[in-house]
């Protein structure tokens, strides 16, 4: 069970960091699924850790959702 939490714990970071970072935006993220579809391409791309058993970089799909979910939840609001 550790090892686990352990193992995935590179991701969790960066899906916190990336709720961090997606309330500092100051609009609201348009076309979600080709925010992820073109995140899934890159992270196929940019390959995993070694000790994943998964083919794309986990960690960098938990960021692009991070910074979805919390501009979704947390963004400013743009006054005019």
């Amino acid at each position: 069970m550790m090892e686990v939490i352990v193992s995935y714990y590179p991701a969790i970071l960066a899906l916190l960091f990336g709720i961090l970072m997606g309330s500092k935006f100051r609009g609201k993220i348009k076309h979600l699924l080709s925010y992820l579809v073109l995140a899934l391409i890159i992270a196929y791309f940019l390959k995993a850790f070694p000790y994943y058993n998964l083919p794309i970089s986990f960690s960098y799909v938990s960021a692009v959702v991070g910074i979805i979910i919390g501009n979704r939840l947390f963004g400013k609001k743009i006054y005019e």
